[in-house]
């Protein structure tokens, strides 16, 4: 049996996955495996592209897709590069937040 929040996350994905083609495209670099909201990964380079609570990161070798839930928060400057918060939890990584370039955006996982 489904519960309600296993919809509502099923309805966000499917959303969208339907309109990837409209969202802001970031590049993201990481230099271990890295865990990300319910996400793990891999060490690379990743294309990251937001659409509401939803962020999926790309694999720019593999193709690799992974979706994400995120909070997303306005600050009263722009951010002038993308930068990502990471913290050390016992021995691996853990994407806290991202702050994306020319923009206000925050988004926290």
């Amino acid at each position: 049996m489904m519960t309600m929040k296993n919809v509502i996350l099923a309805a966000a994905f499917g959303l969208a996955s339907m309109t990837l083609a409209s969202a802001k495209t970031y590049n993201v670099a990481l230099h271990a495996s890295t865990k990300v909201g319910s996400a793990e990964l891999a060490a690379g380079t990743y294309t990251l592209n937001v659409n509401g609570p939803v962020v999926v990161f790309t694999n720019v070798e593999t193709g690799k897709r992974q979706m994400v839930l995120v909070h997303s928060t306005d600050s009263k400057v722009d951010y002038q590069r993308t930068s990502i918060e990471l913290v050390d939890q016992s021995g691996s990584q853990r994407m806290e937040a991202i702050e994306l370039e020319d923009s206000n955006s925050k988004l926290e996982f």
